[in-house]
């Protein structure tokens, strides 16, 4: 598929990035995103509305706060959002969705520092986006309630306050939680409908589209009007909304687009 010059759409939505991630702890595809918000900004495509469906900032293996107040991240941060920004057509909104890996806080809220940055940018900061048609939220909320996650936050900060004394021990320390403490992601058929059922419940999702991340599995499930984005770790997709229609595309080379679901309501 191409792109045609100058086109503008109704909505771009992408998640899982895990910007900032030190690609010799965990492999991510942050090159080949760059390549492609670079090739919509030489094309000219604008959106209406930009939604960032979580997991965009890495901010379980380092601080971002942190990393944002020294000259060197801050421009790894404008890098991304310079680029995102641009996307933006000129009355449209930018939803910046939390997802579990944005935050260490036991509120779910982003660190002071990065919400300030955004907002600054004029990015609107929610846990779910919502509009007539659709409901956008990250999707953790499926397998995480309050009193899981505050538990799962705590030992995930004191793995991280040895990680950080022993560099060593952040590729241990994430598989470590990952392996005893996070709920896995849904694998079977059975498991991924009563993922998505749940995550159905509790956005009360009706008959409009919902989109989510999170579990990184690029899909359509068009008879409950489910899509999940996929990531920037193996997937390197997306989704754009032209009116009442959603397509999935994924980018499998430099300017080299395959569209993989379309969905229509």
């Amino acid at each position: 598929m191409k792109f045609r010059r100058g086109r503008i759409y109704e909505a771009f939505f992408i998640s899982d990035i895990h910007y900032l991630l030190n690609k010799k702890i965990k492999s991510h595809k942050h090159k080949e995103l760059f390549q492609l918000l670079d090739h919509l900004g030489k094309k000219e495509i604008k959106f209406n509305n930009l939604y960032l469906v979580g997991d965009i900032i890495e901010n379980w293996f380092f601080s971002a706060d942190r990393r944002l107040q020294r000259v060197k991240g801050k421009k790894r941060f404008n890098k991304l959002f310079d680029r995102l920004d641009k996307l933006a057509s000129g009355g449209g909104k930018k939803y910046y969705i939390v997802g579990n890996h944005d935050t260490t806080s036991y509120l779910m809220r982003l660190s002071p520092k990065v919400e300030n940055y955004l907002r600054e940018r004029d990015w609107i900061i929610c846990e779910k986006a919502e509009n007539e048609i659709l409901i956008a939220i990250h999707g953790h909320q499926g397998q995480y309630n309050k009193f899981t996650w505050m538990g799962s936050i705590l030992v995930l900060r004191l793995l991280h306050i040895f990680a950080s004394i022993f560099p060593a021990l952040f590729k241990f320390s994430e598989n470590f939680y990952h392996k005893h403490l996070n709920r896995q992601d849904p694998s079977t058929i059975e498991e991924t409908l009563h993922y998505y059922q749940k995550l159905s419940r509790l956005t009360h999702q009706g008959k409009k589209v919902l989109i989510s991340g999170h579990t990184h599995d690029f899909l359509c499930i068009p008879k409950i009007n489910i899509i999940n984005t996929g990531d920037w770790v193996k997937s390197n997709s997306f989704v754009i909304q032209d009116e009442k229609k959603f397509s999935g595309i994924r980018m499998i080379a430099r300017k080299e687009f395959k569209k993989e679901f379309v969905l229509k309501l």
